[in-house]
């Protein structure tokens, strides 16, 4: 309904009429040949549709706009002449219904147009109205146009005169409120989709059930529960029903329950016997509504609505519909249940037991003296009938006050076997009397003879040859009987991975054994063994049986009574006499033995390996001692801990010297070694400096017979050169220095150039290198780095040519290139190949650079003649010094 029949008045204006009758407007496409949709329409105070129609009560109110001008409509509820609200069921009738109206039910409704509205959505529309607004208007305005907006799509008679469908129709149950012409706006729309929700699911008639949640008699003592389910004509589980309740008989229940997920609960406790009976009543919305309708209504029956007919209203209600459920039964006399369990399932003689009996379903006020019977012994469990007068062995009693828990007094049970409790109950005017099953396997112990316990633990988990171990046994279970403990001790067995966990144990030979004699419990001590070699032991022990007692074992390798007995590892660091030394030094290596006992005796191998060349020049560090060679080595014995010496070697050659040491396993100690290479043991050992840097005399003078006119023309420095590159710290000679004049220097060969000379050891002659006179040989200064060694120097000269300019072994010298190949094979027939770096020239007045001599450094081969011949009137001599240095490779 909109403004209805208020179109017939004829005090309205055309616009205004057309704008009351088209209800809440949305946009919608008008069929085609129709008349153009309205337009959005726009919420107004209600004031605005109350002056034209003044029994509106809540709702609301919208102006809209049409092609044609503006208008309003309302929707929401009515008030009738003799006061009644109620909401316009019919569309575009006239809403003032006469006070002779009569109420009439909405069985078999119609719509205006004469088509039946389904049963379902009339249920569902009377639960909207009667849950909602029971009283005649919910007292809201949005919620009163909401269930306005409901009917009329429930109708579905919302058309215009002319086509225009305002309200959209055919709305069922289970589907979604749709919006009018126009749209509304605000809450309403979504409060009228959640009231037809709502609906859709608990729509009446309800129905009410109650059942009991299980079966067997009723008893006194006992409570029963019962569950109330209300459900609704959709077949829904209802909650938050409210179900009033009404015992009669010896039960109380309360006035009323509500139901939840699963129902209303119920649980009633009986106070005597008898019949009782419990009704349940729930108030619901009924399948029918009530409509105000005057007598006469007819429909108009034709396609849209007309500006005649009286309304029919919906007239607001409570719930009144009824659904009922009854339960009833009689109540018996109460039945004890008893569950009981014996203190100690299993004992020994001479333990004092006594029985734990729970007991429920007595009835209130219950009080009664109980007799427990212990029966036994028996030779085996004992069935339903072996308990009689012949098997009691003891009997006590008491008292049972009502439903819980009780403990009987205790009986002392003296003999091996089975025993059982029963317990009797007596029986009076509201409960039956009851006497436990004999033999229940909750109420028998089985006593059992003592069984011994033992714990053992080995005086040590980890222990050394040359200790003493025992083992601890601790023995509970015998009360004071006495015994015979043996033990054995097993052992040694090889570790598996480095632990006794896995070792097997079967056919393990036996350290030692023993047995002493116990008195009852206690701890007591095996006498101690010597662990004479490694591996793993084991304890085992046994305590004898008695007349009251059985055997007991403890079995061997349990972790807590195996030991590992490990040799000991000596701790060897050394350190050598003389970390820097001269090649014909002698150095020794001392060596510090820790771990050991005072007796034990172990051997110590040590070796001296070298030389190989030091790292940049002089660092012995991160060097490679795989493959070196051994130039002394020995062993020597030792007992227990201290600082021992190897004997003195001397070093032969220049570079880094190491000791390694290894100490060889005894039954008492493991092996162990020092790896070459650590700081402590190495040594750099270099040649002696050179104590100045002598003059080379390489070259011959060709002069007049008198020299002294020739005194300005030099051919040797003036003045002897210091060493100004060493390493060392230069020291002067104790004596003068000797020619030296023996062979033994091998000979060197640069085959590119054709040099090929035998070389001599040289040494100083008054401050000159002392070059051989033959020409044809060449000198190595033996202060210097020989052919084998591995770090410093080589210095080896040889003259260009004779005084009468013939070419010497250094004549083509000069013709050397960096790259070139020098090989220089020493005394023992080893050749040394060396690679040309470098080409340079020095005057003769200045002398060679004193780095040609360093002790120091990678092994250099410094090859020098004379060069720059200059003639004179006389003859010729040499300015400069050719000097060729070469790296070995």
């Amino acid at each position: 309904m909109s403004l209805s029949r208020i179109l017939l008045r004829p005090v309205l204006a055309p616009l205004t009429v057309l704008a009351l009758v088209l209800g809440a407007l949305t946009l919608v496409v008008a069929p085609p040949g129709g008349p153009p949709p309205a337009q959005a329409a726009t919420r107004v105070d209600k004031d605005s549709c109350r002056r034209i129609d003044p029994n509106l009560v809540n709702g609301v109110c919208l102006r809209f706009r049409t092609e044609q001008g503006s208008g309003l409509t309302w929707i929401g509820t009515y008030r009738a002449p003799n006061g009644r609200i109620f909401f316009c069921i019919d569309y575009l009738y006239d809403s003032r219904l006469p006070e002779r109206a009569e109420t009439v039910s909405t069985e078999r409704l119609v719509n205006q147009l004469g088509r039946r509205v389904g049963d379902a959505e009339v249920a569902a529309l009377n639960h909207v109205i009667s849950t909602w607004a029971g009283h005649g208007s919910t007292g809201s305005d949005d919620r009163d146009a909401a269930v306005a907006l409901i009917v009329r799509e429930v109708m579905s008679d919302g058309t215009r005169p002319g086509g225009l469908v305002v309200y959209p129709g055919g709305l069922d149950v289970g589907e979604q409120v749709r919006p009018p012409v126009g749209g509304l706006g605000g809450r309403v729309l979504g409060l009228a989709r959640q009231m037809w929700r709502e609906a859709s699911r608990s729509y009446g008639p309800w129905t009410l059930s109650l059942r009991k949640t299980a079966g067997g008699p009723m008893r006194l003592g006992r409570t029963r529960t019962y569950r109330a389910v209300v459900t609704s004509a959709a077949g829904r589980r209802l909650t938050g029903v409210r179900v009033a309740l009404r015992c009669r008989g010896p039960i109380a229940c309360p006035e009323a329950i509500t139901t939840r997920r699963k129902g209303a609960r119920l649980t009633v406790r009986p106070r005597d016997t008898g019949r009782f009976r419990i009704r349940a009543r729930v108030s619901g919305p009924s399948a029918d509504g009530l409509l105000y309708r005057q007598r006469g209504w007819r429909t108009h029956a034709g396609p849209t609505a007309r500006g005649v007919g009286v309304q029919r209203g919906w007239i607001a209600q409570d719930n009144r519909a009824r659904a009922g459920a009854s339960a009833r039964t009689t109540i018996k006399k109460a039945r004890p249940q008893v569950r009981t369990r014996t203190s100690q399932p299993e004992a020994l003689p001479g333990a004092r037991i006594h029985d734990v009996v729970h007991v429920g379903g007595l009835p209130e006020g219950y009080s009664r003296q109980v007799v427990a019977t212990l029966h036994g012994p028996f030779a085996e469990r004992p069935g339903p009938h072996d308990c009689t007068d012949a098997t009691r062995a003891g009997r006590v009693r008491f008292e049972v006050d009502g439903n819980g828990t009780y403990t009987t007094p205790t009986v002392t049970v003296r003999e091996v076997g089975f025993f059982t409790w029963v317990e009797a109950f007596r029986g009076d005017r509201f409960t039956r009397p009851l006497t436990t099953r004999c033999g229940l396997v909750d109420e028998t112990t089985l006593v059992e003879p003592f069984t011994p316990r033992i714990r053992t633990i080995a005086s040590r988990q980890r222990a050394e040859v040359g200790d003493r171990i025992h083992d601890l046994v601790t023995i509970d279970g015998m009360r004071d009987t006495r015994a015979r403990l043996r033990w054995i001790l097993h052992g040694p067995r090889r570790p598996v991975d480095g632990s006794c966990g896995e070792v097997r144990w079967g056919g393990a030979p036996v350290a030692d054994r023993g047995s002493q004699v116990v008195e009852g419990d206690g701890t007591y001590r095996t006498p101690a063994t010597l662990l004479e070699r490694a591996g793993c032991y084991t304890y085992s022990q046994s305590v004898q049986a008695t007349a009251i007692s059985t055997e007991a074992l403890s079995p061997p390798g349990l972790a807590r009574e195996t030991t590992l007995v490990r040799r000991r590892t000596p701790e060897v660091t050394t350190v050598v006499s003389d970390q820097r030394a001269l090649v014909g030094d002698k150095i020794r290596d001392t060596v510090r033995l820790q771990g050991l006992r005072a007796d034990d005796r172990v051997r110590v191998k040590w070796w001296l390996h070298g030389p190989i060349a030091p790292k940049r020049g002089s660092s012995c560090r991160g060097l490679d001692w795989s493959g070196a060679p051994v130039v002394d080595r020995g062993e020597f014995g030792a007992q227990g801990n201290g600082r021992y010496r190897t004997r003195w070697t001397r070093v032969p050659a220049s570079g880094c010297y190491t000791y390694s040491e290894r100490v060889p396993a005894t039954p008492a100690t493991e092996s162990t070694e020092t790896r070459p290479g650590i700081p402590s043991e190495t040594s750099l050992v270099t040649r002696p400096a050179t104590p100045y840097v002598p003059e080379i005399p390489s070259g011959f003078d060709i002069r007049a017979e008198d020299l002294e006119a020739r005194d300005d023309v030099p051919d040797r420095p003036t003045e002897r050169v210091e060493p100004r590159y060493l390493e060392e710290r230069y020291v002067a000679p104790d004596s003068g220095d000797v020619l030296g004049r023996a062979a033994g220097g091998g000979e060197l060969r640069i085959a590119r150039v054709g040099i090929r000379a035998g070389v001599s050891r040289v040494g100083l002659d008054g401050g000159t290198m002392a070059i051989p006179n033959d020409t044809g040989r060449l000198g190595w200064l033996s202060t210097t780095a020989g052919a084998g060694d591995v770090m410093g120097s080589s210095v080896i000269s040889g003259h260009v040519s004779d005084r009468s300019d013939r070419p010497g072994a250094l004549w083509r010298l000069r013709d050397v290139r960096r790259g070139d190949v020098v090989r220089w094979t020493d005394s023992g027939g080893k050749t040394h190949r060396f690679a040309v770096r470098r080409v340079q020239r020095f005057p003769r007045t200045q002398g060679v650079p004193a780095r040609l001599l360093k002790t120091t450094g990678p092994h250099l081969l410094h090859l020098v003649t004379c060069t720059n011949r200059q003639r004179t009137s006389t003859g010729f001599h040499y300015v400069d010094n050719l000097v060729v240095t070469a790296k070995e490779l």
